[in-house]
């Protein structure tokens, strides 16, 4: 796994023994999200939620976003992120980025409360990485994180929230003031854009 463009073009990132972890988003998924992003990735806040390697906060800062906020529940994760950060020589001093870790919805309140906000999100679940759970658990995963994003202010009106998620886990149009904009397929993994409206 390697960074595609930008400041860190070709940096190897670590992912986790075994990669039982996580599931990083493919290179062929990142850069065509990023080629959609385009300019919006620069100065952007971005929250990289369920953030596994670091992989799409990196990639964010690399192209020019602000700050990235990593938000992971496995501390073993956390770890990988600190390594792949340090290996593109950004340090805790620099101010552009904030670890935490907690699981999703917590995570998702603590930020609330922090009156932290986001041009960007990337909600990436590791659905299907030696899980038991049925389509129909990492539905209601999708649907509760939706809910929760939509009542807070987290994502910025007029922000974008992208939504990774397996083909056969159909998650809604619309949750509140989140409404789907885009949806683009690539082999079993889909990402779903939103984009946040007032009231």
């Amino acid at each position: 796994m390697r960074v595609i463009a930008g400041t860190f073009k070709g940096r190897r990132l670590a992912v986790p023994k075994g990669n039982q972890l996580v599931r990083p988003t493919t290179d062929r998924v990142k850069e065509s999200v990023f080629s959609i992003l385009r300019e919006r990735v620069v100065n952007a806040n971005f929250l990289d939620l369920c953030a596994g390697t670091g992989s799409m906060g990196i990639e964010a800062l690399s192209r020019g976003a602000k700050h990235v906020t990593f938000l992971e529940r496995d501390p073993r994760c956390i770890a990988i992120i600190k390594q792949n950060l340090d290996a593109c020589k950004l340090t805790t001093e620099s101010g552009i980025y904030y670890l935490l870790c907690r699981d999703v919805l917590k995570g998702i309140r603590s930020l609330h409360k922090r009156e932290d906000t986001f041009e960007i999100i990337y909600f990436d679940p590791p659905y299907g990485v030696g899980l038991a759970d049925s389509s129909q658990n990492h539905l209601e995963l999708y649907t509760i994180s939706l809910v929760l994003l939509a009542k807070t202010t987290l994502l910025k009106i007029g922000g974008t929230l992208l939504v990774e998620h397996a083909k056969q886990v159909d998650i809604p149009d619309t949750v509140g003031s989140l409404h789907r904009t885009r949806q683009k397929c690539y082999g079993d993994t889909v990402v779903s854009f939103y984009r946040k409206k007032m009231g």
